[in-house]
């Protein structure tokens, strides 16, 4: 008796099928035999690797660009508060007597 291998896809190979079962919007049911691939096994590769969890992938990456960006913000708030104040002290006018 023979012993059957279990194929073994990569991550990209995977995320490739998904792509292509959502952007062609072909049924899971006719993309897995025309690959010769098990419906449930496509199932559980679109819950992985499907558009809902494109975003997550990066959630990291993001949420350190978010802590950049919200540094930098605060830093450019209190730039602009110190120009307003300059701004504010060199638009006085001057006083007669002061300075001439």
């Amino acid at each position: 008796m023979e012993k059957r291998r279990r194929r073994k896809f990569t991550d990209d190979y995977k995320q490739d099928v998904i792509r292509m079962l959502e952007e062609k919007e072909i049924p899971i049911k006719e993309l897995a035999s025309d690959m010769g691939l098990g419906i449930d096994l496509l199932y559980s590769w679109r819950r992985r690797y499907g558009k809902s969890n494109y975003n997550n992938v990066s959630k990291e990456e993001d949420t350190a660009e978010v802590k950049k960006l919200i540094k930098r913000l605060r830093e450019v708030e209190e730039e602009r508060d110190i120009l307003k104040k300059a701004m504010a002290i060199f638009t006085q006018p001057t006083k007669p007597g002061i300075g001439s």
